[in-house]
């Protein structure tokens, strides 16, 4: 009877057990859903330091603050990637105009302060993967579309630096190391099902010891997936873009430390040709014709109805210095990214000192190695702090997959992390604001005649967004000049042709079915 009742008190302990770990994810899980709904809020005044962000190109852009007008035509809020690609796409395609386009920036803390200078530099789209994930919802077509939009952000953005020179742009080998055998199986099964539709992509599937020979890796590594992919300096490549745009464009005002606060709308003015909507900054009040909100993860702050559907996820990057002796030896022409389980570390190398010493490592991610596996980085605007777990992940990651080629030393350079903006379906938001959201009505051509008018987003890149949020800003912009059906001439960062020959425009619009399908309770049932 003893032993019975000893197995007994074992079960009622087992199951009390994982009923309190149940009701505790239970709880953490409610408390997500609290934060998601309840943010986001505007970015926090002291910020982590980014590597990125120091030694600027432009010192005197970091606060610049033009005087604002009382109205613009277009008024871009952010003024990271996509705020950039936007307005030189407006600037230069309604240069013909008459009068010329007011063009207003606004940017809440310093220039180019947010996500575009605190990420990893990766300019990488993994195509075996996104197509295998897109295929799923959107069928072969268009996924192959997408696909081939987010690898066109390598050539696009090496251009823009081309005619800025700045950001560091450049091509590289990537390479995926996988640490879990059943990922590798299913990341080479993606990769036959990209040969078959998209045959001009070159993905090439390594095993065992031939990942090991070939990328100098160790014994942890069961296999690796290479293919092209880019690295930059984020930071750099926009404030170089803001200050060839200020020099270029009288009719362009930037005012940095001036965050929007609300936005309302003049009923009076909704019929005529005047300026519909009302932006109340801490620097007065701006009336405009368009509003693009460029601000990603904090898109939700002046749009309501978007929480719920697209919230902030805070990310943890480190600059760190290899080891001694890392090995191969790459210049800067190799990224990787440590792929375990459910997650995954991404890592650029700068290219080497005028020394010739090894370029330092940008190496994010360890989302998942948080205190509460990550449920506790989502529904996060806050990048003023740093979190002990992922911090510690990330110091260890690279030289546990390279020992005994990594060697002594290896100093973290810097800590910082940033904001990214996620949606419920995984997607980008990347049009006009629909029906019941916003005033919305047929556009004539140009988009600002017989006041036009409208609020436009490009937000929630879903970590992505080197890879999303230039051509988004470009696309949109298209969108706000009501040039969608033209057939554009090509210049430097914008494709030519019609905007749907190269956009996968209704994939990312925006509308009440959509908001739908990217309610952020969804991903609950994908996991």
């Amino acid at each position: 009877m003893g032993a019975v009742i000893s197995y007994l008190q074992g079960g009622i302990t087992t199951i009390t057990s994982v009923i309190r770990t149940l009701s505790a994810l239970n709880a953490k899980y409610q408390s997500l859903l609290q934060r998601v709904h309840a943010g986001p809020f505007t970015p926090v005044a002291n910020p982590t330091v980014s590597y990125w962000m120091q030694d600027p190109p432009f010192p005197e852009m970091c606060d610049i603050q033009g005087d604002l007008p009382e109205e613009a035509d277009v008024l871009i809020i952010g003024s990271g990637i996509t705020g950039a690609a936007a307005a030189k796409t407006v600037l230069e395609l309604s240069s013909s105009f008459k009068p010329e386009l007011k063009v207003v920036v606004l940017e809440a803390r310093q220039l180019c302060s947010g996500a575009t200078a605190r990420n990893g530099g990766h300019i990488k789209c993994a195509p075996h993967e996104e197509f295998a994930r897109l295929r799923r919802t959107l069928g072969e077509d268009k996924a192959s579309k997408v696909v081939r939009m987010e690898m066109r952000h390598l050539e696009v953005l090496k251009g823009v630096g081309e005619e800025v020179m700045g950001g560091e742009v450049r091509e590289v080998e990537t390479v995926d190391v996988c640490l879990d055998g059943e990922v590798f199986k299913k990341l080479k099964r993606s990769v036959g099902e990209l040969r078959e539709w998209m045959p001009e992509v070159e993905v090439c599937a390594w095993e065992e010891d031939e990942a090991r020979e070939r990328f100098g890796v160790n014994q942890h590594v069961v296999g690796a997936i290479s293919y092209k992919a880019g690295a930059l300096w984020p930071y750099r490549l926009v404030t170089s873009t803001w200050n060839d745009l200020i020099q270029r464009y009288p009719n362009l005002v930037i005012s940095t430390h001036t965050p929007v606060s609300s936005i309302t709308s003049n009923s009076d003015a909704l019929t005529s040709t005047s300026t519909p909507y009302i932006l109340h900054t801490s620097r007065g009040l701006v009336r405009a014709k368009h509003v693009l909100h460029a601000t990603n993860g904090y898109t939700g702050h002046l749009n309501p109805a978007l929480r719920g559907c697209l919230t902030g996820v805070i990310g943890h990057m480190t600059a760190q210095s290899p080891g001694s002796g890392f090995e191969p030896v790459c210049h800067g022409d190799r990224s990787w990214s440590v792929i375990y389980g459910n997650g995954f570390d991404y890592v650029t190398q700068r290219p080497d000192g005028e020394d010739g010493s090894a370029g330092d490592l940008m190496l994010g991610g360890g989302l998942f190695r948080s205190k509460d596996e990550g449920l506790d980085q989502i529904g996060v605007w806050d990048d003023g702090r740093i979190d002990a777990f992922p911090l510690m992940h990330l110091r260890g990651s690279m030289a546990t997959v390279f020992e005994p080629r990594w060697g002594v030393g290896g100093e973290l350079k810097g800590a910082w992390t940033g904001i990214m903006g996620f949606t419920g379906d995984m997607l980008p938001f990347v049009g006009g604001l629909p029906c019941g959201l916003d005033i919305s009505r047929k556009r004539a051509r140009g988009g600002f005649e017989e006041g036009a008018c409208g609020q436009w987003l490009a937000a929630g890149f879903n970590g992505e967004g080197m890879v999303w949020a230039w051509l988004s800003g470009v696309a949109v912009a298209v969108m706000m000049l009501g040039l969608e059906e033209d057939d554009l001439e090509e210049a430097v960062g914008r494709p030519g042709g019609r905007l749907d020959e190269w956009y996968p425009v209704e994939e990312v619009e925006v509308d009440t079915a959509r908001l739908r399908r990217a309610d952020l309770t969804n991903l609950a049932g994908e996991v």
